[in-house]
């Protein structure tokens, strides 16, 4: 997704250097769009959901946009920015994970794995300095999040969110999948953090 993050910037740079919010502002903009999505999602209202976690998506990459052309980069943001992220992404896959019944059990991983994937790198930025979007992460994890509610709204309107093969539900596969796809996200960034202690020159 790290592509779509120069184009983002490309076409949002003029509209950012007239905005009269602060990144920080923007930053809880795109939180609040966040939580209600997030309720939406929990209310199986998927659509309308989806409306809001386009634009808290669009409003996410913003902040930072604003913050560079602007000149108003700050620790702090940066600080804000992470935090809100691991809020939004909490609140979201837990608001899709009960709005479409899945157990229990499969919730609590799903919940705790993409967690522990948005820590890792946040941790490999803090231990080495270092931000890549090359990896399975927050872009491609928003994007699940804009494409599972479609497939949610077309099961619970054909009354397919019933259907039981193996026995899980199709939104617990689809919840087995976000996990396959976190925890690539994981290996790949071990895999990165390993090249970046042995430095530039490490075999």
């Amino acid at each position: 997704m790290h592509v779509w993050r120069d184009r983002l910037f490309r076409w949002f740079a003029p509209l950012a250097r007239r905005c009269p919010l602060s990144p920080n502002a923007v930053t809880l903009l795109a939180l609040a769009l966040n939580v209600a999505a997030a309720w939406l999602l929990y209310q199986r209202q998927f659509l309308v959901a989806i409306v809001f976690l386009s634009i808290g998506g669009l409003a996410d990459a913003f902040d930072g946009i604003v913050a560079r052309v602007q000149e108003k980069t700050s620790t702090y943001g940066d600080f804000l920015d992470h935090f809100a992220d691991r809020v939004s992404d909490v609140l979201l896959v837990t608001g899709w994970l009960l709005g479409n019944g899945v157990r229990q059990e499969i919730t609590i991983a799903v919940v705790i794995i993409v967690l522990l994937n948005g820590y890792i790198g946040t941790q490999i930025e803090a231990s080495w300095h270092e931000r890549n979007y090359d990896s399975v992460g927050r872009g491609e994890f928003v994007l699940a999040l804009v494409v599972f509610p479609i497939v949610s709204h077309i099961l619970l309107t054909n009354g397919w969110d019933r259907i039981v093969r193996g026995g899980l539900s199709i939104a617990e596969w689809m919840s087995l999948l976000l996990v396959a796809f976190a925890i690539l996200g994981i290996a790949q960034r071990f895999a990165l953090a390993a090249r970046l202690e042995k430095g530039p020159h490490g075999g």
